[in-house]
């Protein structure tokens, strides 16, 4: 990676951090009785763990010049897989249900990767198809209703806490964290920045493009597996119904974050504090009581200024 690459995405990462840290300060500020309270930051935090884990495989993505629609339906089919597997299907091994889920969650991403890069299509017409038969087959297998009757084992994963802390929370940082360090210094993951800036110089120094678009796909679809088995074990029900805007958080969070449609552009870092941003202007809704119908529209809102803003930047 460029050095001019490396200051770009730390830049980026420290002007979000102050922002957060600002818009934060300002909530504690106006409603110290409610913002700062515990309950409120420890239901803040687990809110953001599913769309953060989506928006760092989004954002991986999209530093390959990709986009993936389906995330929010990977999540649904895989939490509906998944619950099955252990309510209904005969699976009474909990990390065995969760491999399989997980199996499932990155087999979708494979599919994805494979069409696009195989056949050449758009990955817009591609993902927005999966989109659309990932949840179709979500709601023929669960007929439209949750899925209840798991293990108590199963949701643990989801609920349980370490000095206070969710578990899900500490894992899902460790899993960031871990993926962060890779992508900055593993180079197979590492020259995903290259292929998205000059895929066709890429190509002429040896490094298999279309390969390490692939590969791309299926993590972004485990990205979403995660936040699926998180989802379902917190909540401890499958739905097909599940992660039905999480497409547009995650798109959101990781343009935030310095990502771009052009390829070659953001971090994993970034798309945290994207995530965090959002998820702060949400419960700054709340916290006014506001509509939370409205959070959506607020996403959509921001994605465009965050793509404005960087095409306006360029020029």
């Amino acid at each position: 990676m460029s050095q001019a690459i490396i200051i770009l995405k730390e830049k980026r990462e420290a002007q979000l951090l102050l922002l957060n840290l600002i818009i934060a300060g300002l909530l504690a500020i106006f409603f110290p009785g409610s913002f700062p309270n515990p309950g409120n930051l420890r239901a803040l935090g687990v809110g953001m763990v599913y769309d953060a884990l989506v928006a760092v495989g989004m954002t991986y993505v999209l530093i390959l010049g990709g986009l993936d629609l389906s995330v929010g339906s990977n999540v649904a089919l895989t939490s509906v897989v998944t619950t099955l597997l252990l309510a209904r299907w005969g699976i009474t091994s909990v990390p065995m249900a969760i491999a399989m889920g997980l199996g499932l969650s990155a087999t979708i991403g494979a599919i994805n990767g494979a069409i696009i890069t195989g056949v050449s299509l758009n990955p817009f017409i591609v993902t927005l198809g999966m989109m659309a038969i990932a949840r179709g087959v979500a709601r023929v297998l669960s007929a439209g209703f949750f899925i209840t009757d798991l293990p108590a084992s199963f949701e643990v994963l989801g609920n349980a806490s370490v000095f206070g802390v969710p578990l899900q929370i500490i894992l899902t940082l460790g899993i960031i964290a871990v993926f962060d360090f890779l992508v900055r210094r593993w180079s197979v993951l590492n020259r995903a920045y290259f292929v998205g800036t000059q895929p066709d110089n890429a190509e002429t120094v040896g490094i298999n493009v279309g390969r390490v678009i692939f590969v791309g796909f299926i993590i972004s679809g485990l990205f979403s597996g995660i936040a699926a088995i998180f989802l379902s074990s917190h909540l401890g029900i499958g739905y097909s119904q599940f992660a039905g805007g999480m497409a547009l958080r995650a798109l959101a969070a990781a343009v935030v974050g310095g990502a771009d449609f052009t390829g070659g552009k953001g971090s994993v870092w970034g798309a945290f504090l994207g995530v965090l941003l959002l998820a702060l202007v949400s419960n700054g809704f709340v916290q006014v009581g506001l509509s939370a119908y409205w959070e959506q529209v607020v996403n959509a809102i921001v994605l465009i200024i965050a793509i404005w803003a960087a095409s306006f930047s360029e020029k």
